[in-house]
């Protein structure tokens, strides 16, 4: 072998040299960017923080009043209004009546989220129930359980929105009504609503307004898995 064909080897096992260790070189900051990335979005990723949780199977009302009508006006009610129904404990049965829960001292958030299953029992004919937070409608709706008549929800009532179909996104139907006489039984909704907040102090309330009032066997609501937590980005 002569010295210009060694060069030439030489130069050759030189190039490749190079040109594999520049692809090292070049996956070794691909993967490197790409784990600064995936660290960074999890940085970034908003904590969540429970800070109310009831099922109601101690019997508990943990902060949660508890208003009913009375002689013409809504007025604390006298019992604890947790009932057993369909194999659970729920919060109901109300019928033009209303829940408050005031939490305090919450950590610092951004926003707030409230989860809960709806209970809509018996004769309901796009009768009117609303959600508040701090005060502020977030919806008010109305529910049916008579297939002849439309709902409001997953609208608004009394805004112009279309009506849908009784029951329409219910997550469970055909449920068990609350008394042997109830002709339309009961659906279940899953309410999640969440929105901006920062305050330390936070009022959800649930309310109902229809007819034949306090005649849970007629008409009623309930709730139950009630869970709220905070959401922080910063």
């Amino acid at each position: 072998m002569n010295n210009n064909t060694s060069f030439q080897i030489t130069f050759v096992i030189m190039k490749f040299l190079v040109i594999s260790i520049r692809k090292k070189i070049i996956a070794f900051s691909i993967s490197l960017l790409a784990m600064i990335s995936f660290t960074a979005c999890f940085k970034n990723l908003p904590k969540t923080q429970i800070v109310y949780q009831n099922d109601f199977e101690t019997y508990n009302l943990n902060g949660i009043v508890v208003s009913g009508w009375l002689n013409g006006m809504t007025g604390p009610v006298t019992d604890i209004r947790i009932n057993s129904y369909n194999g659970s404990k729920v919060l109901g049965f109300l019928n033009n009546g209303k829940i408050t829960l005031t939490l305090t001292k919450l950590p610092p958030h951004t926003a707030i989220s409230v989860s809960f299953d709806l209970y809509i029992h018996n004769t309901w004919r796009n009768d009117l129930w609303k959600l508040e937070y701090d005060g502020v409608t977030q919806l008010l709706t109305g529910f049916s359980n008579d297939s002849t008549i439309q709902q409001s929800y997953p609208n608004w009532l009394g805004n112009g929105s279309a009506l849908s179909p009784a029951q329409t996104d219910a997550y469970t139907i055909h449920l068990p009504g609350t008394c042997n006489s109830s002709q339309y039984g009961s659906s279940m909704y899953r309410m999640v609503r969440t929105v901006l907040h920062s305050n330390p102090t936070f009022t959800l309330s649930c309310s109902d307004a229809g007819s034949n009032i306090n005649d849970f066997c007629y008409r009623s609501w309930s709730i139950d898995n009630l869970t709220i937590y905070t959401i922080n980005n910063q």
